[in-house]
């Protein structure tokens, strides 16, 4: 038996202590960000800079005779001011093989860049359309039960959904989510990913006294804690809304890309909506491994991994740690009828490097329009991440 606080395996400089007993293993968890940066330039509305503890989720997860996973961890974060709140609160049976139930407060299963954990996506923050799409029915922190089967090519979830967790109104929400992905190819340098991911609110949130509703918003990629929500349509009052898509990835040796595309309907009873409201988006991202083990496929999650050290060093890799260069062009358009939510069009680089297994720097930069009906904000921006994830 390992004694408390003392690495179980192979001591290596980074190994997190864990926690052995008889047929329980218990792992510490801590996704913690620091975000520095904000926007050099922007008109005719200065956004301005800043820096703020993006995410600071830190708990525990354990296994129980590998028959049963549970999470707990508490997101302290946004900090300063942000809502304290449950991230991750559930139980899993996973004793038969390729399947996995869950029930509690999780991440339900949709989208390939959702799914990819936070400390691992390419970008300080997902694309927008990610972010806009999942928040309807999907996403963090929220009320779920699920069911799952998974191996080395496929994954399919189906997930009932109700609101998230901690401060808000949208607990009286209910809807589903499902996923499905498959890998046509996978052989030692070249794996194709493709999927469909869907989700529909049958039962928007309702604030007491007020009629049924959904808002889709986001800040522009990268948020220091100084920026408005340009990217927003407001209240709209509807009987149900849902997202629906696709979503690719092509890995080959060092190089990744992927991307996805969603439509967006919000069934609405405005008088201005005329019925139905449609919204659309996509992505598409190139990353590059320079050094180290390239992203690798996780079935579990159906998305990547960040890069690791392709050697057995777990400090400075080859002397100078794991380093990943990558792109993306973004655009998400929330025009629709007499609803004009906004049309942004984000470009933007990173370079990430992982001095060590746990620790990440990114520096981005990224340029791009939010177009009102009768206005656009133009803007370009410069973010540094400081991550320690494990």
């Amino acid at each position: 038996m390992c004694l408390l606080l003392l690495p179980c395996a192979q001591a290596h400089a980074q190994a997190v202590p864990t926690v052995t007993l008889p047929g329980i293993t218990i792992r510490p968890y801590a996704t913690d960000q620091l975000d520095v940066g904000g926007f050099a330039q922007s008109a005719p509305t200065p956004m301005g800079t800043g820096a703020r503890g993006a995410r600071l989720r830190n708990g525990v997860r354990m296994n129980i005779h590998q028959q049963v996973e549970i999470g707990a961890i508490w997101d302290f974060g946004p900090a300063p001011n942000g809502p304290m709140r449950l991230f991750e609160g559930q139980v899993s049976y996973v004793g038969l093989k390729h399947f996995v139930f869950t029930a509690g407060v999780f991440k339900p299963s949709f989208g390939l860049e959702s799914m990819q954990a936070q400390g691992d996506t390419i970008f300080v923050e997902r694309a927008s359309i990610s972010t806009v799409t999942r928040n309807l029915a999907a996403g963090i922190e929220r009320q779920a039960v699920q069911a799952e089967t998974y191996g080395r090519r496929y994954h399919l979830a189906l997930s009932a959904t109700a609101g998230t967790a901690g401060p808000g109104q949208d607990g009286n929400q209910r809807g589903m989510a499902f996923r499905l992905v498959g890998l046509p190819v996978r052989t030692h340098s070249l794996l194709v990913h493709l999927g469909f991911s869907g989700e529909w609110a049958f039962r928007p949130a309702a604030i007491s006294g007020s009629d049924p509703a959904v808002s889709l918003s986001d800040s522009p990629e990268i948020n220091p804690g100084t920026v408005s929500k340009y990217l927003h349509t407001g209240r709209l009052y509807a009987d149900s809304a849902g997202a629906f898509g696709v979503e690719a990835a092509v890995a080959w040796k060092r190089l990744l890309f992927q991307g996805e595309g969603y439509d967006i309907l919000v069934n609405s009873h405005m008088p201005t909506a005329g019925g139905q409201l449609r919204f659309h988006g996509w992505y598409g991202d190139l990353a590059y491994t320079l050094n180290g083990r390239p992203r690798a496929w996780k079935g579990r999650s159906a998305a990547f991994s960040s890069p690791t050290c392709d050697r057995a060093q777990h400090v400075a890799c080859n002397g100078y740690g794991v380093l990943e260069v990558a792109a993306r062009y973004s655009q998400v358009d929330l025009h629709s009828g007499a609803v004009h939510g906004g049309n942004q069009k984000i470009a933007a680089l990173a370079v990430n490097w992982w001095p060590t297994d746990i620790v990440r720097v990114t520096l981005e930069y990224e340029y791009g329009q939010v177009t009102a009906s009768t206005s656009a904000e133009r803007f370009e921006g410069i973010m540094s991440l400081f991550q320690v994830k494990f």
